[in-house]
């Protein structure tokens, strides 16, 4: 019996390769669009991209803020063991998501021609009308994304997730080159090719959400009040990144023009292409772990998710510095990539070293997102996406082509605020200075125990006996040490017979609370629930028993792991 939480570190690194896929499917569209239509139509072209962007985050933003707030609401039910819950706050995400959807792709059809010229400048806002008027046409789809994006993952599907998106990019890059190329519809091509290859992959995710024999399902529901300001509140880091995304590249494009005209406009549309390529590492590392932070966060399981924290910090750390590094090597041939003449290799540059300190800001705010401190997740979005970073660039002007440092430079005076923050509010609060800000009183009061057991019956025998002093230090009474016991001992042998097959581990975790207590089984494996099979024979006959003595017996897939929970 041991904690080295083993588990935990595979289940993460199973879910980062292909949520940064998920990721990158979504942020290298606008990759492509930038390198295709920069080579076929120029610098203008390129430019007009770029400042058509702001209306694809406006879109990424409402569909950020109402499937991000149902989700951590639904992984926060399901962690504290009230699954119907979490279905609701599913149902209530598809609600919201195709009614505010249809209203803003209405509007924003209707009103493409201001908000063009308003972003635009005098030489590219007919382009910009163009692109934005027929990304408005399938704006409901690109919202609509976001909730199977999420979903899948609590569900421990990212895999699934990220053959949708891949698609939606592979898709995506074919049509423009036909688009642009072959039927030469010039920037109008370019947002169809987006439109099309949204709508195909936004098919595909409800499909295999659908498909999931314990996926979530719609019910209509009348949205509570309360309900709407949970989502909100949880949804607001998520949805105020991609509205600062948005509000920062139409100001970082007026002071790039007033450095230096159309040209340090078009320099800055290729870093920033750079940079929204970079987001597969800066929010796919911590993506990767929100379900699982909600969930433990929820379970009240602190040592899960500080130990969760430090394998993503390590992670992006060598992501980001292994991006930075191709970004330098590679500096003097991105301006080619883009079909532009100019010089980039200082701008990028600087990219590369700011990704690195952003890399470790994202895992930050998705990691107070998780716990439910929503103001630390937005305080750090806002300073560091677009107050502290226009802030910077603007007192940067007179250096000219050496603004580019703002990428960096502002990263590392946003860390100094949060970091300065989040020890005053913690300290503040409990008196005690951490920059995690969990409540880690049961821990510290020797109301909880996490560890794991091999998948063998000697292991599973000797866990049984061993857990007597955790119980009787917490004074459990005798009939609930026996149900503990017991369901240790019969639901761990035959999970391990039949889903594990005496191989690999599994993870437990019991909780004193008031009432009595809760058991926690998780392991890997196929499905299995053996509480399906309490009266199939005497083989089962230890289930059931444990079944008729606990409170509550319940089993979840959440994560693509079996979990069993036992309320004493």
């Amino acid at each position: 019996m041991y904690s080295d939480q083993k588990m935990l570190t595979r289940i993460y690194y199973k879910a980062l390769f292909p949520n940064m896929l998920s990721i990158l499917g979504g942020t290298i569209n606008v990759f492509f669009d930038g390198i295709l239509v920069g080579r076929r139509m120029g610098e203008l072209g390129i430019a007009s991209v770029n400042q058509s962007l702001a209306v694809y985050l406006l879109l990424c933003t409402a569909g950020s803020l109402i499937a991000s707030g149902a989700f951590a609401q639904s992984a926060a039910a399901v962690g504290q063991n009230r699954p119907e819950e979490g279905q609701r706050y599913y149902g209530l995400a598809l609600e919201l998501a195709a009614a505010i959807g249809l209203l803003i792709s209405a509007a924003g059809f209707l009103l493409s021609g201001p908000i063009a010229r308003s972003l635009g400048s005098s030489d590219s806002w007919q382009m910009v009308e163009t692109y934005i008027r027929i990304t408005f046409l399938g704006g409901v789809f690109k919202i609509l994304l976001y909730v199977p994006f999420f979903y899948l993952r609590l569900a421990g599907k990212t895999d699934q997730s990220a053959w949708a998106m891949m698609t939606m990019t592979v898709l995506n890059i074919v049509l423009d080159y036909i688009f642009l190329f072959v039927l030469d519809l010039g920037i109008g091509g370019a947002a169809w090719a987006s439109v099309l290859a949204t709508v195909v992959s936004c098919g595909m995710s409800f499909w295999y959400l659908f498909r999931l024999k314990d996926g979530f399902r719609f019910c209509p529901a009348v949205p509570r009040r309360e309900e709407l300001v949970k989502i909100l509140k949880s949804g607001s880091p998520m949805a105020a990144n991609n509205l600062c995304s948005a509000l920062r590249i139409v100001m970082l494009n007026g002071i790039m023009n007033l450095v230096g005209g159309s040209s340090m406009v078009a320099a800055f549309a290729v870093t920033n292409s750079l940079n929204e390529f970079s987001i597969c590492i800066q929010n796919g590392v911590p993506q990767a772990g929100s379900a699982m932070l909600g969930i433990y966060q929820g379970e009240q399981d602190p040592l899960s998710v500080k130990k969760l924290l430090k394998i993503q910090m390590g992670c992006g750390l060598w992501l980001s510095l292994a991006f930075a590094l191709i970004l330098v090597l590679a500096g003097n041939r991105v301006g080619q990539l883009f079909g532009s003449t100019q010089d980039l290799r200082f701008a990028v540059g600087c990219l590369g070293v700011g990704v690195i300190f952003g890399t470790l800001g994202s895992i930050m705010t998705y990691y107070y997102y998780a716990i439910m401190r929503s103001g630390m997740a937005s305080l750090i979005t806002v300073m560091r996406v677009l107050v502290v970073t226009v802030a910077v660039a603007w007192l940067l002007r007179p250096l000219g082509e050496r603004i580019f440092v703002f990428y960096w430079l502002a990263e590392l005076v946003t860390g100094g605020i949060w970091i300065g923050a989040g020890l005053l509010l913690s300290g503040k609060k409990t008196g005690r200075f951490s920059l995690y800000m969990l409540d880690e009183t049961a821990f510290r009061e020797g109301k909880c125990i996490n560890f794991t057991v091999a998948c063998d019956t000697q292991a599973i025998c000797e866990v049984s006996e061993k857990i007597q002093d955790f119980c009787q230090f917490n004074a459990f009474t005798e009939e609930q040490i026996m149900t503990i016991s017991l369901a240790l001992e019969e639901l761990m042998v035959i999970t391990a017979e039949k889903s594990m097959h005496h191989r690999g581990y599994m993870d437990v975790r019991i909780l004193r609370t008031k009432e009595g207590g809760i058991l926690r089984i998780r392991s890997e494996g196929k499905r299995y629930n053996s509480l399906e099979y309490a009266e199939a024979g005497m083989e089962y006959l230890g289930v059931k028993m444990i079944m008729k003595m606990a409170k509550k017996t319940e089993y979840q897939n959440t994560l693509g792991l079996n979990t069993l929970i036992v309320v004493i």
